[in-house]
Order: C-alpha cells, then structure tokens, then sequence
C-alpha cells in the first residue's frame, strides 16, 4: 500500500507540472506566434493598445541591423487601423494587421490557419483578407465570402469603405486576438490612411529563446534606436494574460507540496508499522550487541527500498499518462475558459528527474523522525513472553 500511495503521489506530480508547463508554453506560443517577441515602434505612454499615435517610415538598414543581432530569427513590419466588418447579419469591430509578402503565415501549431493568405502579387494591394473563424461565425461567414470594410479614422470626415473578400481564416482559441484582430495587405492600410509607400506602426521581432527577450530588447534600444523608437516585450503589452500564467507557479508549488507530504505520511505510516511488528527482533539485535545506529539505518535502508518503488513505478505511470495524453488528447477542455481543446503536455526529462531524486531525498530524510523509535524500546519489555 505504501508503495503503490507513494507511486501515485510521483505520478501526480509529474503529470501536474507537465501540464502547468504545457499550459504556459501554450499559452505564450499563440501569443509569440501573432506578436512576435519583442515591438520596436514609438513611444506611447499606452503601449498595450499596439496602435501607435503616427505611423513612420520603414527603414531597411534598421531591419537589417536588429536581424543581424544574435538571437533574433525574423523581423517583420506591420501596420494597424481600426475597422468594422460588415454584412447583412452582424458587424464586428477589430484592428486590422497589415502584413507584407514577407510574413511568415506557418511558424508552429500554436495558429491554425486555413484558406489562403492575401494574393500580395496583386499591382496594388490584395483586395482580401484573413479573419479568425469565432469571428466567421459571429459574422455568419466563410472562407471565399465577401465583407464591407468601414475604416475609423478621426481625421477624416468620413469614413471609408472597401469590399474585400475573405481568402483564409485563423485561430488561436485567444478570444484577445480572435476577436481582436484580422490581417490585411498592408498596402491597403497605406492606401486608405493617405500614408507613404513605406509607412508602417513597428516592427515586430522573433528571437529564438524567448528567456532572452528582454536582454535582446534591450540590446536592440541601445545600439540601434533613437528616440522616439523605442521597444516593447509581448509581456508589457498583455501584462494580464503573463502575471496570470505566472500564478500557475503557484498552483504547481502546492500541489508538489500536498503529494509529498502524502508521500511521506504514508511512507511513515508504513515505517512505524514495520517498527511496530519488528519489536521482538529489535530486543533481540540489541541484546546481542548491535547498537542503536546500526539498527535505525536498516529500517531506514527498508523504507528507502519502498519508496524507490514507488517513485520508479510513479515515474512510468506519470510519464505514460502525459504520452498517453500528448498523442490521444483524450483529456479535453474548455477552450473558451482555458484557451485550448485540450490539456497541453510539455514533458521534460530534467523534471521528471528532480522529481524523483528530490522525493527520495526527502521521504529519506523524513524517515528519520519515525526511524528514531527504534532507540527507545526497551530490551526487556521486547523479549517478555506472554
């Protein structure tokens, strides 16, 4: 019983920080995916609103030296306008990305797109556009459909309309960029804002490791920015959605710590027991001579035995139940509540390891405390016949 209370205890916690782990990684590689790590665009006192007050000039030799940095694997410029889809059944407010020829439509599994991206071959700028599939629906639409454009602009006295089509569809399961955002041709933003040729709102960067971004950031803002440019972590722009996934810590913490005590009160429940039905043969080791050290390290040797086993078979059947999960998916979630259809595994050897060695260790030495009992019975009492 100890043994199989001790396994279960490994196995739930390898499951449980593999799936706060999966979680998290999830979670930051839809957001990476759209955003990218790191916004290089001028300063704004808001920069959670993306959108930056006037739009400036693409420079080429600044894109080319901020991919020249070390850790950085792609530099992308942007665009953002607000806009209402129309049609007859719904209207749908979102922030149109423009995108160039360039943008890499395919970068993992975290995006789901569909279609088509915009025909960007077009002479002067794809009359099309990709919208995320919660807004198709909301809209009663489809890929290969048309939409009514209605562009907000406060300078302009009256608002400006195009009829694009609906080439592809993307989703996330984030209801902040699903229903948030669309891409667009960003010579269509140009065209309907009056801008320049090369006038963009930031550029968006992906680096390799995001553990890195903030010093690469930083890196980027002293060698090659000049005010007002300035740079932005995905983090200060949705500090919400991060302090939340930071919490999930916590939620790992606790329940490292609940099955560990339970792992140690069963192993010591077992130990005392053992202790208990050995009493005779403690009287009779001690009367031969053996000293109390020597005995209390072989109950300990016993006990460490029992929870080996457990972490051993803890260990397969926490390991087999993320494989299980990662290529089945069969535990499913609300992707409404929780951003994704199903529970994410991120299994990692080096976890699965300090999990282990760190549960012997301290079920080990835990059981000093209980081994300690071996000192106090008595020779005379343990050798009475009834």
């Amino acid at each position: 019983m100890s043994t199989l209370a001790t396994a279960l205890s490994v196995a739930v916690m390898i499951v449980a920080v593999a799936v706060v782990f999966g979680f998290k990684e999830t979670i930051k590689d839809k957001m990476f995916v759209f955003w990218g790590h790191i916004l290089v665009a001028p300063f704004n006192p808001n920069p959670s609103s993306i959108i930056t007050p006037e739009p400036f000039d693409f420079d080429a030799r600044l894109a080319q030296q901020i991919k020249s940095v070390d850790g950085v694997q792609a530099v992308y410029p942007f665009a953002l306008k607000p806009a209402i889809l129309s049609t007859s059944e719904a209207l749908q407010g979102v922030k149109l990305k423009g995108v160039d020829q360039g943008y890499d439509w395919n970068t993992n599994d975290a995006i789901r797109f569909g279609g088509m991206p915009p025909d960007f071959s077009a002479p002067h700028y794809a009359q099309q556009l990709v919208v995320s599939e919660s807004v198709l629906r909301k809209l009663e639409s489809r890929v290969g459909d048309s939409l009514l454009i209605i562009f907000i602009d406060p300078e302009q006295s009256n608002p400006r309309m195009r009829k694009l089509q609906i080439s592809g569809s993307f989703h996330t399961g984030m209801e902040e960029v699903d229903k948030h955002f669309a891409f667009c041709d960003i010579r269509l933003l140009r065209r309907v804002s009056n801008w320049d040729n090369g006038a963009i709102n930031g550029y968006q960067i992906h680096v390799n490791n995001f553990l890195r971004a903030d010093s690469i950031g930083n890196r980027i803002y002293r060698q090659y920015l000049e005010p007002p440019m300035t740079r932005n972590s995905i983090q200060e722009l949705y500090p919400n959605i991060f302090n939340w996934l930071g919490l999930m810590n916590t939620n790992a913490y606790i329940i490292l710590a609940i099955m560990a005590v339970v792992a140690v009160i069963n192993l010591s429940t077992a130990l005392l027991i053992f202790i208990m039905e050995r009493t005779t043969m403690i009287g009779i080791l001690k009367a031969l001579g053996m000293s109390a050290g020597k005995m209390q390290r072989i109950f300990l040797y016993h006990a460490g035995s029992i929870a080996l086993k457990g972490i051993l078979l803890g260990t397969v059947m926490g390991v087999g139940l993320c494989l299980l999960q990662q290529y089945t998916h069969f535990i499913s979630m609300d992707e409404s509540a929780y951003y994704m259809q199903y529970a994410p595994i991120k299994l990692v050897p080096l976890h699965v390891l300090l999990i282990g060695s760190g549960t012997l260790l301290f079920c080990l030495f835990v059981m000093i405390i209980p081994s300690l009992m071996v000192r106090t019975i008595n020779i005379v009492r343990a050798l009475r016949f009834k």
